[in-house]
């Protein structure tokens, strides 16, 4: 663990002889950009919560002063370079942070800056971290005592080991970022900023109110949220007191039934104050373009189009990967996102999910190989043997990899024809973008470094459950991230799997690893349940800068913070039974709970009870005992933090239960046993109304709200209308 956790304790321990000063002057820059002010205001604030101290940023010193802060950097504070002379920071990164104790006109003093804005609001939350607080994803969690202030005798130099920390905002699925209004999203991205992440990535599906576009004539008019699926807010709902007057579950943002201009104008409004908020915390924005994926009003301008349900289309098995009509509506895609929101970051542009263009890889293979001379790097008949041959693969295994590999190589030549040859963006606002190429096939990292753009990026994803690309990692090592950034998609939760809480903080502590050993540039947080991720999210942001963290002390270091000394070995313990749980499901029973029609209703099947089931309820009971240990033994301010896990594991169990209770209905039923059958299905329900009421007594957060929606509709009332089906 790195020395800051172990430096609080013996700073602290010396402070309670000291005398809060007088007054203590916080300085900042008469030319400091915005983000170095907010620094030294939320410096400011952090003092007044931890010791009393009443301080405003200043330009000068006062008289009496007792100590000194000196925020920013050499270029815009003159205190920071006559404190320091120059060349006082050293060798320093713009993402490099500086904590150095000095002496100002004879007065304590300590710099606290970096070699940008944010490096600078980073070397703040790194000091306050040091003091005793820790971040949360939302909320602080203080010093369990208040210390006696003294300036801290430090003299620290940190650069991060992984340059990119992404994180999320809009997804798809009510449970998820979608859901999220800006008030949700400013309170998750001030503790992400707490905890330096460097990114947040915003992904705009193509059924989604957040682009509107046209072309030859044809506009855009039709958009929705999560797959137009409804989630209706009735009387007798479990939870009903959590959603207010609503009718039905919405993001707070849009209007529910406004007209399609109302929905867009909201939509897009929504994403222009993501990416300044962002941006006010010192992160870059990045936005996916949906550029194979089209609303179905500009269906017949594309030849073989193929659908993706009633909401979206895409390019078919048939339609020509050159093809102009495909090239013509992915270029308004591109210039829409450009011109709608010129002051995102970058843009990121995604590999077809569907794979489709297997017919046409031989003929792109040709044509990049003549450009680029990728043959050189490998054959063609090596990446599709790898392919088909993953170690460990459970998302493209067999046939499927072959596919991908095939479908990527003919995307690779359709973006590099959109991208780099016909200056799509040539008069748009922003025509030198950068892109971000999602989820290639890994065994086209080789090549990428002779294709795209010195600085571009790869966002990779190769794998749903990180567990299952373990086995082999050591592909990390054939993309050229020093041309080339590399970017892990890493799960810590996956839809798929479902509502039930997931970790798995030993497997992202191996990648971690890995992705060190084979030089990536960095992480994005796949998860759409932060309040489930306190724990790893804080593991993630400390590996970020450390290369021993681990992250049970995390873990151990949070939890002690929050709750109290007597409550860290049990509720540790029920988050490594959580992560058994997880690493379960993923293997066995992937779609578990995942939140779509029939989430339950899979269950009601007559079958022996599966030996993943047994061991699920076994994990899902001992946690339990272990979290309501936690919660005897918390210290009453951090009692929330145990209750949360105590009521999402009786969400899980119960969920668990009702499974086997529905798996015994079904039986009884397929014995012509219907009375039987309905006692179980009563059974049933009572299981997921223990644990929806559990749920709700502890939810945090707009993504726990979605899941409450989704579970009343897609869970309880379904499995309602099973009983009624059943009789008396």
């Amino acid at each position: 663990m790195r020395l800051k956790y172990c430096a609080v304790v013996l700073l602290l321990a010396g402070w309670g002889c000291s005398t809060a000063p007088a007054r203590v002057d916080v300085l900042v820059g008469s030319a400091a950009p915005e983000l170095e002010r907010f620094a030294a205001r939320e410096l400011c604030d952090y003092l007044s919560k931890l010791y009393g101290i009443q301080a405003h940023p200043s330009r000068h010193a006062t008289a009496d002063g007792e100590a000194v802060f000196l925020v920013g950097r050499p270029e815009t504070n003159a205190a920071v370079r006559q404190a320091l002379g120059e060349g006082g920071f050293g060798e320093i990164t713009d993402q490099g942070l500086v904590l150095k104790r000095t002496r100002w006109d004879g007065t304590p003093a300590l710099v606290v800056g970096g070699g940008s804005p944010r490096a600078t609001l980073w070397a703040v939350y790194e000091l306050v971290e040091r003091w005793g607080v820790r971040y949360l994803t939302d909320r602080d969690a203080l010093p369990q005592e208040r210390r006696e202030f003294q300036v801290p005798d430090l003299d620290v130099l940190m650069e991060p080991v992984f340059r990119i920390r992404a994180h999320p905002t809009l997804q798809d699925f009510a449970p998820s970022g979608e859901a999220w209004g800006m008030a949700d999203f400013r309170v998750l991205i001030d503790q992400l900023a707490k905890l330096k992440f460097t990114r947040m990535n915003v992904y705009p599906f193509g059924y989604q109110p957040y682009l509107q576009w046209e072309h030859k004539g044809i506009q855009r008019r039709s958009a929705s949220l999560w797959y137009e699926q409804h989630f209706p807010i009735t009387p007798d709902m479990i939870g009903r007191e959590l959603f207010e007057d609503a009718a039905e579950f919405w993001n707070p943002d849009l209007p529910l039934g406004g007209s399609y201009d109302e929905l867009m104008a909201a939509g897009e409004r929504q994403v222009h104050n993501l990416i300044e908020y962002a941006h006010r915390r010192g992160m870059e924005c990045d936005i996916f373009a949906p550029t194979i994926d089209f609303p179905p009003e500009f269906a017949p301008l594309l030849k073989g189009a193929g659908r993706s349900g009633q909401l979206t289309v895409h390019p078919g098995f048939d339609t020509p990967i050159d093809d102009s009509s495909l090239s013509e509506l992915s270029a308004a895609v591109l210039q829409a996102t450009v011109d709608t929101y010129p002051e995102v970051d970058r843009i990121m542009v995604a590999m077809p999910e569907k794979r489709q263009w297997l017919g046409q890889y031989e003929r792109a293979w040709r044509e990049l190989d003549a450009k680029y001379g990728i043959s050189q790097v490998r054959s063609l008949d090596d990446i599709l043997a790898a392919a088909e041959n993953r170690k460990g693969s459970r998302r493209w295994p067999g046939k499927r990899g072959l596919d991908q590999a095939k479908a990527d190589i003919a995307s690779l030549f359709f973006y590099d024809r959109l991208l780099l040859d016909g200056g799509v963006l040539r008069d748009t606002q922003r025509p030198d973008i950068q892109f971000v190429y999602m989820e290639p096939a890994e065994e086209l990292y080789p090549l990428l470094d002779r294709i795209l753009p010195s600085g571009w990026e790869v966002g990779a994803h190769p794998e749903n459950q990180p567990e299952h690309f373990l086995p082999r990692a050591e592909v990390l090592g054939t993309l050229n991230t020093r041309k080339i950034p590399g970017i892990m998609h890493v799960t810590l939760d996956d839809d798929v799997v479902g509502l039930v809480p997931q970790l798995r903080p030993t497997v992202l502590h191996e990648f971690m690893t890995q992705l060190r050993r084979h030089g990536w540039t960095g992480f994005a947080a796949r998860e759409r349940f932060p309040a489930d991720h306190d724990a790893v999210l804080a593991y993630l942001a400390e590996a970020g800068w450390n290369s021993e963290a681990e992250p049970d002390a995390v873990a151990r270091d949070l939890i002690r913070t929050v709750c109290g000394e007597a409550s860290v070995e049990d509720m540790l313990a029920a988050l490594h039974l959580v992560e058994s749980a997880t690493l379960n499901l993923a293997t066995n029973k992937i779609n578990f709970s995942f939140y779509v029609p029939g989430m339950m209703m899979k269950f009601w099947n007559a079958e022996p009870k599966p030996a993943y089931l047994v061991e699920l309820q076994q994990d899902y009971v001992q946690a339990l005992e272990a979290a309501r240990r936690a919660l005897e033994k918390s210290r009453p301010e951090g009692s929330w933090y145990p209750d949360f896990w105590v009521g999402r594991i009786e969400f899980a169990l119960g969920y668990a239960n009702a499974v086997e209770a529905m798996g015994r209905g079904a039986t009884v039923e397929a014995a012509g046993k219907r009375a039987e059958a309905a006692k179980h299905a009563d059974e049933a329900l009572s299981f997921l109304r223990g644990g929806l009421e559990a749920y709700v007594r502890v939810a945090r957060n707009r993504t726990d709200l979605g899941a409450i929606a989704v579970m009343n509709e897609f869970g309880y009332r379904a499995l309602q209308r099973k009983r009624t089906e059943l009789g008396n």
